[in-house]
């Protein structure tokens, strides 16, 4: 069970560093796919968000 915590935590870790690379390169906040803006009570939610709710990629 600690394995999959660890897994777990590194996983978030990954997702935190990537939309911080986003925000520093401007991109933070667009869908990866359509390119249009993500809702900003979504990215509230969860600011790792990558896909807005129309494209049929998101996470």
């Amino acid at each position: 069970m600690n394995n999959a915590i660890a897994v777990r935590r590194r996983q978030a870790l990954q997702r935190l560093d990537a939309a911080l690379k986003r925000l520093r390169d401007g991109e933070f906040g667009y869908c990866l796919e359509c390119g249009e803006e993500i809702a900003l009570r979504r990215l509230e939610l969860d600011p790792t968000v990558t896909f807005c709710t129309e494209c049929p990629s998101r996470t």
